[in-house]
Order: structure tokens, then C-alpha cells, then sequence
């Protein structure tokens, strides 16, 4: 591959370029990006913690009685621990909101809207494709992708769509000001939802945590770069656009320097006046 040369579609690297691009890094998440997946991933940890042990029924439980004990033991009481919850419920809607209204234009909009759920048709190819691969009834090579693959688009359509159905009813549980009724069915729909994303976390957490070809993903959730080769092999699409802006800024760049530069002649000396011939 030539210096210069940015291609349309992913080839053969040579060892030595390979070598240099893994040394490279691109940024692929804002430091906002960051704290809010942070805060998010904590606030689940805490909240999934603490609302298994508060699940005690005669008919069902989701966790057995030593986890419920030793998690009201911690907290002194199930009183407690059920403040706990609610507060850190509270909290992490009013961060989720602050985050809309102000970061909408600058990281809902690009980020999440555009980037994290935004899905073109290889999207929904590399999805097919995908499938057939793991039912070992293809070995197509799967379509280039963006800076998020078609897997994790579909993990944010999960999240950013159960998200609300978790904030509604956990609202409704909260304050119980709409009847009985209501309460009954925002409790279905507040396990639902929560269940549903804890299916999708289970995936999510193995591909970022554990998979081997997804560790550069998972370390740029703290340092917000990933190497260039992860990048052109796993989102050529986003690398390429990563490279033509670099190659437009560093046009323009030398446009500009070379229109700043000085000309020779205003660097030489100014030519000697001409000798005076002595008066006669």
C-alpha cells in the first residue's frame, strides 16, 4: 500500500506497514463518551446488586436466600437497601437527562444517533452474514464497518429503546401515585426491560472483556483510541474516513503554509544604491 494511497476497499498489508499502523492511534471516543459509559456500566453493577436481593416473593426469587441476607447485611436493612436503590435509580436518570438536553447536539446526535444506531445496508448484510458464519453455512468475508459493527448497533437499539421503559417504571414503582393497577403492570415491564438488556450485556461484556480480537475495543473505553490496524481491519469504513480527513487537513495545511511563506525576493537584501561617480 502506498503512503499516499487510501483504498476503497481492505488489501493486503505488508509486515512492516502493519508494524507501523499498529504503533498509530485514532481517536474513536470523546472523554464525555467515556465517563457516561462508566457511570452507566456502575450504575447497572449497583442497581442489578441490589434489585435481585430486593426480588423476594413466596412464588418466585431470582437469587437464593444466603445473596438476599448478605446483601441486606450490608445495607443493615432491606429498608435501607431499598433507599439505596431508589436513590441511585434517581440519580442515574437526572444524569441521563442532563446528558440529553445538553449533549444532545454534540454527542447524542453524532455519537449515538448517527454512529452508535445509524445501520446502512451493509449493516444488515454483515448481520446475515454474520449469521450464516456462525451456523458454519457460509465463509464470506463480512462487509466493511463504520466505527461501531452491525452487533454492537443492535446492542444500542436494545439499550437506548429499554432504557426509557426502565426510567417510566421505575418512576411508577417509585411514587405509586397512579393506582394499584399501574403499579402491578410497570413492575412486569420494569423486569422485562431490565432482563432484556442484562441478556444483551451478557454478550456485550464477553465480546469487549474477553474476546481476543475485541481488546483494542475494550481499552479504548478508557484511553479513547484504538491502534490503526484494529481499525482497518475491524472498521475499515471509519479508518478510511479517519485518513481522508487526515489527508485534507494536511492538504490544506500545506496550502497554507505555503501561501504564508515569504517570497525570495522579500527574503534577499536589499539591492546597494549605485555608486556616486566623484565630482569632477
Amino acid at each position: 500500500m502506498k503512503a499516499d494511497a487510501i483504498p476503497t476497499h481492505p488489501v493486503h498489508i505488508p509486515a512492516s506497514e502493519a508494524d507501523l499502523m499498529l504503533q498509530r492511534r485514532l481517536k474513536k471516543h470523546h472523554v464525555a463518551i467515556i465517563l457516561i459509559h462508566w457511570f452507566n456500566a456502575s450504575t447497572w453493577i449497583l442497581e442489578l446488586t441490589t434489585g435481585a436481593a430486593l426480588i423476594v416473593s413466596r412464588y418466585f426469587r431470582v437469587t437464593p436466600e444466603w445473596y438476599v441476607t448478605l446483601v441486606e447485611g450490608v445495607f443493615g436493612s432491606r429498608g435501607n437497601l431499598l433507599r439505596f436503590h431508589i436513590a441511585l435509580g434517581l440519580t442515574w436518570i437526572f444524569v441521563f437527562l442532563v446528558y440529553g438536553i445538553f449533549g444532545f447536539r454534540t454527542y447524542l446526535r453524532t455519537e449515538v444517533l448517527h454512529k452508535e444506531m445509524g445501520l446502512d445496508r451493509d449493516d444488515w448484510r454483515w448481520l446475515i452474514v454474520r449469521g450464516l458464519r456462525i451456523l458454519g453455512r457460509s465463509n464470506e468475508a463480512l462487509p466493511t464497518q463504520g466505527s461501531y459493527n452491525a452487533g454492537q448497533k443492535m446492542f444500542g437499539w436494545l439499550v437506548y429503546t429499554m432504557i426509557p421503559i426502565v426510567m417510566i417504571s421505575g418512576l411508577v414503582m417509585t411514587f405509586r401515585g397512579l393506582g394499584t393497577p399501574l403499579v402491578g403492570w410497570a413492575v412486569v415491564a420494569h423486569f422485562g426491560a431490565v432482563g432484556a438488556v442484562v441478556s444483551g450485556l451478557m454478550i456485550h461484556v464477553y465480546m469487549g472483556a474477553v474476546f481476543p480480537e475485541e481488546k483494542s475495543a475494550f481499552f479504548s473505553m478508557f484511553t479513547g483510541t484504538v491502534d490503526e490496524l484494529y481499525a482497518y481491519h475491524h472498521h475499515f469504513k471509519w479508518w478510511r474516513e479517519m485518513k481522508l480527513k487526515e489527508r485534507a487537513w494536511m492538504e490544506r495545511h500545506d496550502r497554507e503554509a505555503h501561501v504564508d511563506a515569504p517570497t525570495p525576493e522579500a527574503d534577499a537584501p536589499p539591492a546597494p544604491a549605485p555608486a556616486t561617480p566623484p565630482h569632477a
